[in-house]
């Protein structure tokens, strides 16, 4: 799809976007086996990080798409529209961040972390999934994570290094979940994870102590 049929072919808005922020916008499909997907747009974001930034985001998020394909709640990469917009999956569900306490079990937590460990086992490590929106929960009840723009590749001795520190802050998201909205499910593993922090957390904490 070109960015001259793009407009015309907007299903809805997802998200509008702001300042820096991508807006994402659902759009009749038609290739990769899906009819629908979601486009990801920074064409209206201030231009000086329009023309320097975004292209070096998308191509950074459109990568670990293409490396993660086929990993388990990873949504499937579609194409790209031009410098400032790609298609992806779209992912029909609920973010976890709309759900409230007593919501969800002990199934739900199981399946995110499923999720992050398919994720980490294919050498990523997200980043963010502690803003509860990038996870969203389909109407099968299954977990998709989304928004790889923080994300990391384990390619090298530096980026293997700073994957593995980035995949503790990762592992660190399925107790902090439980705490706001299951703190009965949490286990003694979860709470040592919680009152201990990681390396990036601990770097962290001397950088703003200087």
């Amino acid at each position: 799809m070109k960015r001259s049929e793009l407009e015309k072919n907007v299903i809805r808005t997802i998200h509008q976007g702001k300042n820096f922020q991508s807006s994402v916008y659902l759009v009749h499909w038609n290739g990769n086996g899906f009819s629908e997907a979601a486009v990801k747009d920074f064409s209206r974001a201030p231009k000086f990080f329009r023309i320097f930034v975004v292209p070096f985001l998308i191509g950074r998020e459109i990568k670990v798409l293409r490396w993660l394909d086929g990993a388990r709640g990873i949504p499937k990469y579609l194409g790209r529209i031009d410098r400032y917009a790609f298609a992806m999956q779209f992912i029909e569900g609920k973010p976890i961040a709309n759900f409230h306490k007593g919501e969800l079990g002990q199934d739900t937590f199981d399946k995110i972390q499923a999720a992050i460990d398919a994720m980490h086992e294919r050498g990523v490590a997200h980043g963010d999934i502690k803003r509860r929106s990038n996870l969203i929960m389909d109407k099968q009840g299954e977990i998709w994570i989304i928004d790889f723009a923080a994300s990391i590749i384990g390619r090298n001795p530096l980026t293997k290094k700073l994957m593995v520190m980035l995949s503790e802050v990762d592992n660190k998201s399925v107790p902090r979940l439980k705490k706001f909205v299951a703190p009965e499910l949490m286990t003694e593993e979860d709470k040592f994870k919680m009152s201990n922090p990681t390396t990036l957390e601990r770097w962290g904490k001397k950088l703003f102590k200087r």
